[in-house]
């Protein structure tokens, strides 16, 4: 049986860092599950999903990937998540919440704070602030279980971003995905860099 970690890179955006640690992860036989990378300039994170065999210990994983990373200057942060954490998700569907308007401090506090007291996941987000004219664009994909009520979920979702002047809308995933390819971060830049 495999031991799957959570391997997090984060630090200065340089060229090979990515290179370096897929390299560790071959050196150590794990088999990538699933990958993120982020960059906000000038810096990166990188998320990682793996899965190694048993005799790899987290510090064996952890110590390898630090010394291929080290020219790098990078935090590598390793987990080992419980096999039964416990956890259960809920069948769901799946949801993009596009918000717009003038920048103004806390608004992702209070749509995050809604979406909690609703149980709704937030699975993926990318924000963006508009210096031009001083507007924010948000996207998040959601997960909205279905035991609740969806007419009721957008209600509140849309009075709340209109009590904080932000215009909503709350689509399929699959019809954002047929709209734009369903990448977040390129469908909010062609709003903030127009």
């Amino acid at each position: 049986m495999a031991r799957r970690y959570i391997i997090s890179l984060t630090g200065a955006n340089r060229v090979g860092v990515l290179a370096a640690v897929t390299t560790a992860l071959d050196e150590l036989r794990g088999n990538l599950q699933e990958a993120s990378i982020s960059v906000m300039q000038p810096f990166c994170s990188i998320l990682l999903a793996a899965d190694f065999p048993d005799d790899r210990t987290q510090s064996i994983v952890s110590d390898h990937i630090r010394d291929l990373c080290r020219p790098y200057g990078v935090e590598v942060r390793l987990s080992e998540p419980a096999a039964d954490s416990g956890i259960l998700t809920p069948p769901s569907s799946k949801y993009v919440l596009t918000v717009r308007g003038s920048d103004k401090p806390g608004m992702l506090r209070i749509l995050s704070g809604k979406l909690a007291e609703l149980s709704v996941d937030i699975r993926n987000l990318y924000a963006e602030h508009c210096e031009r004219d001083k507007s924010f664009s948000l996207e998040l994909e959601l997960a909205i279980p279905m035991s609740r009520n969806f007419e009721v979920v957008r209600e509140q979702l849309f009075a709340r971003c209109q009590e904080i002047d932000l215009n909503a809308t709350l689509e399929p995933f699959a019809d954002f995905l047929a709209r734009c390819g369903g990448n977040l971060r390129d469908s909010v830049r062609a709003t903030t860099r127009v």
